[in-house]
């Protein structure tokens, strides 16, 4: 099951920290961050993004067969935590050349075959599945069995202390917002986002409450048992 926590991000410049500071943390096991190449098409007179929808012609050359508009995983590329800060500061920027950007994103997924989604900006959780996802924003936890006594005391003290029933050999999986193309092309940066966790909910709340620190956030994230308290 997994279970939701909200944290504030006043500003992108926040956001960016916050993505940051959870891909770098002593209870992480791997980041697996990608970006569809409709994201690169649109940026691609922007910065380096070039370079990679360059890739993506060459790539769609070769394998005419290339559908898309599927879920084919050759449509994503692994992209750093900096790049995708920086396409979302884009898409997000209220400058002339940002409005040009996301009208190519609508025109290069329309041209794709994608039907324009109609829901509401960050307001669908990751069980709902809109296509595609233009940026995904996935971490690995350690498993509760790998931490270790004195570098990971926090988290084990937490487990300890709520007393959960722990998969001791499953690694906790954290996904970031759904990222799609109403989230990206409504020219407002979030003031307010929801990372999603599967694993138990007291070592995934500690890791969270410390990157919300780590990113200097003005406030903890809440969390499913904060609102239960309320």
């Amino acid at each position: 099951m997994m279970y939701g926590w909200t944290f504030s991000v006043p500003t992108v410049h926040d956001f960016a920290r916050l993505l940051r500071a959870l891909g770098k943390h002593r209870y992480l096991a791997s980041v697996d961050h990608s970006l569809h190449f409709a994201v690169d098409a649109a940026l691609s007179d922007l910065g380096g993004f070039q370079e990679h929808h360059e890739a993506h012609q060459a790539r769609c050359a070769a394998v005419p067969a290339l559908e898309l508009d599927s879920r084919d995983p050759r449509l994503w590329r692994v992209a750093s935590v900096e790049e995708i800060g920086d396409a979302l500061a884009l898409f997000w920027s209220t400058a002339p050349f940002a409005r040009g950007a996301r009208g190519r994103l609508g025109e290069v997924l329309r041209a794709a075959g994608l039907p324009l989604l109609e829901h509401e900006a960050f307001c669908v959780g990751p069980d709902d599945g809109p296509h595609p996802e233009l940026a995904r924003l996935d971490w690995r936890l350690l498993c509760p069995d790998e931490l270790d006594s004195e570098r990971h005391a926090g988290a084990l003290r937490a487990m300890e202390r709520e007393q959960e029933e722990v998969s001791a050999s499953e690694a906790p999986l954290i996904e970031g917002p759904l990222l799609t193309e109403p989230e990206l092309v409504g020219c407002r940066a979030p003031t307010e986002v929801i990372f999603w966790a599967d694993g138990p909910y007291s070592y995934c709340d500690y890791v969270f409450r410390g990157a919300a620190k780590s990113a200097k956030l003005p406030e903890g994230p809440v969390g499913y048992h904060d609102i239960d308290k309320l």
